[in-house]
């Protein structure tokens, strides 16, 4: 898989030193620090855990074999790269497909969570990266940031590396009629995916319009 971080990272600080706003914020009469504002306010220390799984429809005709015996990937869409999917895995039992959550597979695993497919436990701690260069620490659950962004975004992994220590991943929510995304580039300890708490480091960068990340993930 191809490593996005570093081309993020210089993009994304160009697009929030020049305050490039989504439609969404310009229609709710919100520059780019009030809407990054409004997100942090409404996360920070929000660690909420009410917010339904999405329930997966396996198509048999979508499912694609993988390395793993018994073990399967559900195909969906993709974000402007093949590599950025909704694609969710299974497993397949004697009479019935399961939605991965196991220590065993953890690329599986952390994919199907981010997706919002299993259930699980984590506390977000990332580093949001607002207008005008502020950097402050945004602490929150999973199901809270799942709360906010999905009701009216897409949610696009891509794990971009996997060891027995630690495993990364890029999460990005797109909204689909007014194209912008928020993003993040996650971090944790693959031994604490199924653990309740387990934090989750990394950057949250929100509020960016989509044209500005086609250069980055058309590399």
């Amino acid at each position: 898989m191809r490593d996005y971080f570093p081309f993020l990272r210089v993009t994304l600080m160009l697009v929030l030193m020049g305050g490039l706003l989504p439609l969404h914020a310009q229609k709710l009469n919100m520059d780019k620090e009030q809407a990054d504002q409004f997100i942090y306010d409404n996360l920070n220390n929000n660690m909420s855990t009410q917010y339904d799984i999405e329930t997966v429809t396996v198509i048999p005709s979508r499912l694609v074999k993988t390395d793993e015996r018994s073990v399967f990937l559900l195909r969906g869409d993709y974000y402007q790269s093949e590599t950025l999917r909704t694609d969710c895995y299974v497993r397949k039992t004697r009479n019935n497909y399961l939605v991965i959550s196991d220590k065993r597979f953890p690329l599986e695993t952390f994919t199907n969570q981010l997706l919002n497919k299993v259930q699980c436990g984590h506390v977000l701690q990332v580093k949001h990266h607002q207008y005008g260069q502020k950097i402050p620490i945004l602490k929150t659950s999973l199901q809270s940031l799942f709360a906010m962004f999905l009701p009216t975004m897409k949610a696009f992994v891509s794990v971009t590396s996997v060891s027995n220590e630690e495993i990364e991943a890029i999460l990005l929510f797109h909204h689909p009629k007014l194209d912008f995304v928020h993003m993040l580039t996650l971090k944790t300890n693959t031994e604490g995916l199924l653990k309740k708490d387990n934090i989750i480091y990394g950057d949250l960068y929100t509020n960016i319009p989509q044209d500005n990340l086609n250069s980055i993930l058309d590399r």
